[in-house]
């Protein structure tokens, strides 16, 4: 086909001995390589027997960099703007770049992270008070939650209460390791069982889907079927918002993608006929 390797991006390496100043490599922005550990942490070959290492996927220092340096521009940008709009913006950035990684040895990475963003704050709380000392700004924009620790919060009010609106740290995404299928497991075995509990551990299935999914037991309550690892799901409500439904758990389904097609075209049609009747009756 005419294809070759980029001797610009393609290098030999070791994932486990150092080669030439390198050791493991990085792909998807993971760094992949063999750490050397005792018996008893080992990975073990085809035939049981200890291999001496055994392999950690973490984020790769480029990621981290790549990923402080944009949440520290981020801050950078607003240091005139009030603390909510610096929790809300990073809240946008936070929980996406944690739940790319939370499938691998992450911990000490969201860690570091964390602490890169303190200092990022309390350098934008120094630029908007540079007459105050660090106790001063730390007080003013944390505040203990539940009497233990503090967090980057702050208050907003609206016409009908006073909300807590606090920045989601890194730690708070908690590690979900892959479990592999069962030996003999296969999706055409009919045990719709096991696949629909595995689905609802899934480490990219959100706790709302996945509390749906145990209540409806794996079904898609529109067209019965059974779902499976992969298949499209969305959650929407049972009875729109628009026709009075609330927004709330006991008010919504998880359905094949395309059920949720089917069923927000026969809503819509719904809203649209309630909508003209309200017309006529005016």
């Amino acid at each position: 086909m005419g294809l070759n390797l980029n001797p610009k991006k393609t290098r030999v390496t070791h994932t486990l001995t150092s080669y030439e100043g390198k050791v493991g490599f990085d792909f998807l922005g993971c760094t992949i390589r063999h750490y050397r550990v005792g018996k008893t942490h080992s990975g073990k070959a085809t035939n049981g027997k200890p291999l001496g290492f055994k392999t950690l996927i973490k984020p790769s220092k480029e990621a981290i960099q790549r990923h402080t340096r944009r949440t520290g521009e981020v801050i950078r940008a607003l240091k005139s703007a009030p603390q909510a709009a610096v929790i809300v913006k990073l809240n946008q950035i936070i929980p996406g770049w944690c739940n790319y990684y939370k499938t691998v040895v992450a911990a000490k990475s969201f860690a570091l992270c964390d602490d890169h963003l303190y200092h990022q704050l309390m350098s934008w709380g120094n630029g908007r008070h540079a007459k105050k000392g660090k106790d001063w700004i730390y007080k003013r924009y944390w505040q203990r939650e539940d009497g233990k620790r503090w967090v980057f919060r702050t208050s907003i009010k609206t016409e009908k209460e006073v909300k807590l609106l606090k920045l989601r740290m890194h730690k708070q995404t908690h590690i979900q390791r892959h479990v592999k299928v069962r030996g003999n497991a296969s999706r055409y075995n009919g045990d719709l069982l096991y696949w629909s509990k595995r689905l609802t551990d899934h480490p990219l299935m959100d706790s709302t889907r996945a509390k749906l999914l145990k209540v409806q037991k794996g079904q898609c309550l529109r067209c019965g079927l059974y779902f499976h690892d992969g298949d499209l799901l969305e959650v929407d409500h049972i009875v729109p918002t628009a026709l009075g439904g609330k927004d709330i758990l006991s008010n919504k389904w998880v359905y094949h993608r395309h059920c949720h097609d089917e069923k927000t075209a026969e809503d819509l049609a719904h809203i649209k006929a309630r909508t003209a009747a309200g017309i006529n009756n005016n």
